[in-house]
């Protein structure tokens, strides 16, 4: 027969042992690993479906009361060390009778368990995202309730067994202690696949007989492998570093529209300068050529102007004009009439080495006068004409003779 003796032992250490690591989850939220500072943990649930065998203690072989045993869960991870999972199961139990022979018998249950979780793993190392090996603990309570029990009911009735089975149950409901352990093998962030031993310890009515051992309870054992499937992310940026991204993010569109603002405005002032630049190159290019053009307009004008004015000359002492001189005057008239933009500046002269000082200053103001009548005289507008006179204070002209002269200059 198996030897309880040593699991009972067993059981208890481990009892021990999960009682000193569920006080030990109490302070988890103060070791969350730095692994990942952009990376924080969120809360989330999984499902988890296990299928496995299970153990009914009894006085049989230790294979002989082995029964299929099923469980699926929904676990809510609040903590990356820690959460709560609420699941059904149960399938079969199995128990045995020896009187002359022995008879084993078959019963069935169903569960519901509420287990609190400790993730070793995460509650030593911290928050790691991305782990892949997740051993943990659990310890709970549930409820169960057993049906089908009609082959210890016909045990029951056979004498030889009767006494044997004195809690004998049509249907039974149980509270139920139980704890364990497990492993996760997480193959992608969603799905894991693990395994798991737990220990269920019921009244001792569960199956139907009564313990001798002195324990008063019954106990199964079940090892059960499954597969997990994770119900949504477990991480979301950590707010610290999304804060940090953030205000970084904030700097640099703030730099960056600094800079824009900074290109933006060079690039104003330097639209400016370069349309100041070319404004003051064309100014000056049209001032230069205006000059230019009023220069060589001048230059033209006084070549005209000299090229037509003329001088009419006197005799001694006179203010007669001459045929030949008239003439000029004619010409010049005609000439002033064709180009009305000019005007004529009269100058009386006479000569120093005759007359006295005074006498040739009236003398070639009336010179001037007589030039002035003709070219009225000949249609030119006084207004366009200019007298002035220098007796003989001015000589033009190195030969004496020709300062006897009414000097005719268009302008």
């Amino acid at each position: 027969m198996f030897n309880y003796t040593i699991l009972l032992f067993m059981m208890k250490r481990l009892t021990m042992i999960a009682v000193a690591l569920l006080m030990l989850g109490g302070v988890a939220s103060a070791q969350q690993s730095k692994s990942d500072e952009s990376l924080e943990f969120r809360p989330h649930w999984s499902l988890k479906l296990q299928g496995g065998a299970a153990h009914t203690r009894g006085e049989a072989q230790f294979l002989e009361l082995i029964s299929p045993a099923a469980q699926l869960s929904a676990s809510y991870n609040f903590h990356h060390a820690m959460g709560v999972r609420f699941g059904l199961s149960g399938w079969q139990g199995k128990g045995s009778v020896l009187s002359t022979e022995k008879e084993l018998y078959k019963f069935q249950y169903g569960q519901l368990n509420a287990d609190y979780v400790l993730d070793l793993a995460s509650l030593i190392g911290g928050f790691k995202h991305d782990r892949i090996f997740s051993p943990y603990i659990f310890a709970g309570i549930g409820g169960a309730y057993g049906f089908n029990n009609e082959e210890a009911a016909a045990l029951k009735a056979d004498p030889k067994y009767s006494a044997m089975l004195p809690y004998y149950w049509d249907k039974l409901p149980l509270v139920v202690g139980r704890f364990g352990l497990g492993a996760d093998f997480w193959v992608s962030k969603r799905v894991a696949l693990g395994l798991e031993a737990n220990s269920n310890f019921y009244s001792d009515k569960f199956n139907s007989k009564e313990d001798m051992s002195g324990l008063l309870a019954d106990w199964q054992f079940n090892v059960l492998a499954g597969i997990t499937f994770r119900l949504g992310d477990n991480t979301r940026p950590s707010a610290v570093y999304a804060a940090a991204v953030a205000a970084a993010e904030a700097a640099a569109a703030e730099a960056a529209a600094k800079a824009a603002a900074e290109k933006a405005e060079a690039e104003r002032l330097a639209a400016e300068k370069a349309a100041a630049e070319k404004a003051a190159a064309e100014k000056a290019a049209a001032e230069r050529a205006a000059r230019e053009a009023a220069e060589k307009a001048a230059a033209e004008r006084a070549a005209k102007a000299a090229e037509n004015s003329d001088n009419v000359f006197f005799t001694i002492n006179s203010t007669y004009i001459r045929k030949a001189e008239g003439e000029k005057l004619v010409k010049l008239a005609e000439w002033m009439k064709a180009n009305p933009d000019f005007n004529v500046a009269l100058v009386g002269h006479a000569d120093r080495e005759t007359g006295t000082p005074a006498g040739n200053m009236k003398l070639s103001e009336n010179r001037a006068k007589v030039v002035k009548e003709r070219l009225i005289k000949l249609g030119v507008p006084a207004e366009r004409i200019s007298t002035a006179f220098k007796g003989d204070t001015v000589q033009p002209f190195a030969e004496n003779n020709k300062n006897r002269v009414v000097t005719c200059t268009l302008e």
